[in-house]
């Protein structure tokens, strides 16, 4: 197996405009291996990044760096959920206002009895990828103790309902049957046939907002199509889609049973092997996939981290930590 990337793949610094969204993943990867604010050999560099993202606030709307783009939504929920993951583990007053104007952000985001997209305020539009952060942070905003709409849950649900396919299991990006989202001329060479990402997001959505396979049967279907796109590095990125992963590794491990036991397989073979061993990239993993160019290295090493602290980070029932 050639695990030479090109060229190409070795830079990718990643775009500014996502720097609130790739720090975010970064504190979460800390967070997740037991670093805190106040506990940690890195609790330096973890207060140092939620000191960052708390200046990049804006104090009357709540959010979290700016409103510039399609995707900065993106960027603020993931940057929340490192908010409250870390106010969930610290319990530290300085947080709590920050946290909880984040999550009111996100509130009032939210398409009326829908989900969410991109536009704030919102335009009645909404997709699987963006929502699935959406649940994740509201979810740990709740464990931490912060005010939830649960109106809010209960429209990503009724959304996540409209976009799957019962007779497949498939989940659609913006519509039943609608394949993950690229962005022409940037990443649209990337296939979509290779992963099931707005199916993982789904399943793993599901999973938050309290569902269960053998109540939920769909949710069967969901980890059977996953089943057949199990993780595997490409040499070339096209098929290395690191998102995918990262909310498959998360969902098949709530699934549990044969469907985590291939999943993990693969995945560990997948990650471990793409780790780069040499120079001054060690350690790390190249931005490859569809969305590398965008979030660059630190996204790429943040999300595989992320991924092989599935075994820990989430306990096997979500809301039973």
């Amino acid at each position: 197996m050639n695990l030479d990337p090109p060229t190409d793949l070795c830079t990718g610094p990643g775009g500014p405009l996502h720097d609130v969204g790739v720090t975010g993943l970064s504190l979460l990867a800390f967070l997740g291996d037991g670093h805190t604010t106040r506990k940690g050999l890195y609790k330096n560099i973890v207060r140092k990044g939620i000191r960052w993202l708390t200046g990049e606030q804006d104090y009357d709307t709540g959010l979290l760096g700016e409103e510039i783009g399609h995707t900065f939504l993106y960027d603020h929920s993931i940057a929340t959920l490192a908010l409250t993951e870390t106010y969930y583990f610290d319990d530290s007053p300085m947080l709590d206002s920050v946290a909880q104007n984040a999550i009111n952000y996100i509130t009032r985001a939210r398409n009326p009895y829908g989900a969410w997209r991109y536009d704030v305020p919102p335009i009645g539009e909404n997709d699987t990828s963006v929502t699935g952060w959406m649940v994740i942070a509201l979810q740990s905003g709740r464990d931490a103790g912060l005010v939830v709409d649960e109106d809010a849950l209960i429209g990503a649900l009724t959304w996540i309902d409209e976009v799957t396919d019962p007779s497949t299991g498939r989940v659609g990006y913006d519509s039943i049957g609608s394949v993950s989202a690229r962005e022409q001329g940037i990443n649209d060479h990337f296939p979509t046939d290779r992963a099931e990402a707005m199916t993982a997001v789904g399943l793993l959505s599901r999973v938050f907002l309290g569902q269960t396979p053998d109540e939920h049967p769909i949710m069967r279907k969901h980890a059977e199509l996953m089943l057949r796109a199990l993780p595997r590095w490409d040499a070339d990125g096209l098929g290395s889609d690191m998102y995918y992963w990262y909310y498959g590794s998360y969902a098949m491990f709530q699934m549990g049973g044969r469907y985590w036991k291939a999943w993990n397989k693969a995945m560990k073979a997948a990650v471990l092997e793409s780790q780069r061993k040499d120079g001054a990239h060690s350690g790390s993993w190249d931005p490859a996939g569809p969305w590398g160019k965008q979030g660059g290295r630190v996204y790429s090493t943040a999300m595989m981290v992320l991924c092989l602290e599935v075994y820990f980070r989430y306990s096997r029932v979500i809301g039973g930590r």
